[in-house]
């Protein structure tokens, strides 16, 4: 949201905030795109930067469309809702990119992979929606 006028400072932090954001909504894009020039990203850990970049493109989204909102519009839902499952989207694929990371380096061959994405890519970001749609 544009800052209030009557903090110092706020102007400042408000400009940092937006250059950082589309930095990292840039940054999102180019991962994206890299892995899509890949021929098929068969690697577990690939497959999570993919997934926690997606999550970061969600983030920057959100933090784009609050400079757009006013206090009770109809897009002050839409961007907490997209903000929330950025949150929630983030912090799960950054605990299955450490644990796929223990067992992988624990128990070598025992985890796999492919159907443990497939769940979290696909189940996780439904729950995610629903989570902050009924939050």
């Amino acid at each position: 949201m544009i800052p209030n006028s009557n903090v110092e400072g706020a102007y400042l932090l408000w400009i940092l905030d937006l250059i950082a954001t589309i930095l990292s909504f840039l940054g999102s894009l180019l991962m994206l795109y890299f892995c899509y020039k890949v021929p098929s990203p068969r690697a577990a850990s690939l497959k999570f930067i993919l997934a926690v970049s997606i999550a970061d493109l969600f983030y920057s989204i959100a933090n784009i469309l609050s400079n757009f909102e006013t206090s009770d519009g109809p897009l002050c839902y839409v961007e907490g809702v997209i903000r929330e499952s950025s949150f929630i989207l983030t912090i799960f694929f950054s605990t299955c990119t450490a644990v796929a990371s223990h067992k992988v380096s624990w128990q070598r061959g025992s985890f796999s992979r492919s159907a443990f994405f497939i769940l979290c890519a696909i189940v996780a970001p439904i729950l995610c929606i629903f989570m902050s749609i009924l939050a």
